[in-house]
């Protein structure tokens, strides 16, 4: 059952192997590539897994893209659930530890690379109801929330970085707690939920905001236009990270690995833009 539903992923042309896996052909050899090399290295033989690497790989993938119940997808895969779950948490981890899938040192924004302009955005995430609900409900979703951070260079769309935070953080405290700051030379790109960065970032840019005795001017008006639709790159990055529905669907799993999965996923989003250029 497993091996014929690989097989027949496999023999799928280069647009519908994308549309059913998130990734494209190339991505997926390189991910490949890196399990072979775990299996290589192991010094135990231990129990035989009862998927084989490129069939464990190929189910991560189907998790993060459909992200079903781990009881449909071991149906459909002929494993039980647990061993579902632990399928993926060993793909993540071998991911994660090759480096071949992350994103750029937070430490190079700051001193090494200079940006003609970043932009820095929220999304959210729905999760299901915690224990301290408080601080983890949105008052802008009305609901329990994930907030997801991210940092992209406005010329290529490449993710720079990426953070998670509670759905109560405010999205300027979201940054200041995160730790991120970009060269001072590198024009910062905002919306208007960041009122206050230039105190941080003097080198920023955010929409202008009319109060009720103070409207804006027509220049302002023109100048918010101009920016919102510079901003809708982000946006767009955005919905590339939700195509995988892992960050689009209520979030069931431990939170603690939100933030492992957003950092791969965006890590593959990357690729993708790699591969197509």
């Amino acid at each position: 059952m497993a091996h014929e539903r690989y097989e027949r992923t496999m023999k799928l042309n280069r647009v519908r192997f994308k549309r059913r896996t998130g990734v494209y052909p190339e991505t997926f050899e390189a991910m490949r590539d890196v399990l072979d090399q775990r299996e290589q290295a192991k010094t135990k033989a231990g129990r035989p897994a009862a998927l084989t690497p490129d069939e464990q790989l190929l189910l991560t993938l189907e998790f993060w893209r459909e992200y079903r119940t781990q009881a449909h997808l071991g149906d459909d895969w002929g494993v039980h659930e647990t061993t579902v779950l632990r399928t993926v948490e060993r793909v993540e981890a071998a991911l994660l530890a090759s480096g071949q899938f992350s994103l750029p040192r937070r430490s190079a924004l700051t001193t090494e690379t200079v940006y003609s302009a970043v932009l820095v955005d929220v999304s959210e995430v729905p999760c299901e109801r915690p224990k301290k609900q408080r601080t983890w409900y949105s008052g802008k979703k009305k609901r329990h929330t994930q907030k997801m951070q991210l940092m992209i260079e406005a010329v290529t769309g490449r993710i720079l970085c990426v953070g998670t935070g509670r759905g109560a953080t405010h999205d300027l405290t979201l940054l200041r707690d995160s730790g991120v700051r970009v060269h001072q030379e590198t024009a910062l790109i905002t919306d208007a939920g960041y009122q206050g960065i230039a105190h941080d970032h003097t080198l920023s840019l955010t929409p202008h905001k009319a109060t009720a005795r103070v409207p804006l001017s027509e220049e302002q008006r023109h100048e918010n236009r101009v920016l919102a639709h510079f901003r809708q790159r982000i946006e767009h990055v955005i919905r590339r990270l939700k195509i995988f529905r892992v960050l689009k669907e209520t979030y069931r799993h431990r939170r603690r690995r939100f933030a492992l999965r957003l950092h791969l996923i965006a890590a593959l989003v990357n690729l993708t833009l790699d591969v197509q250029s």
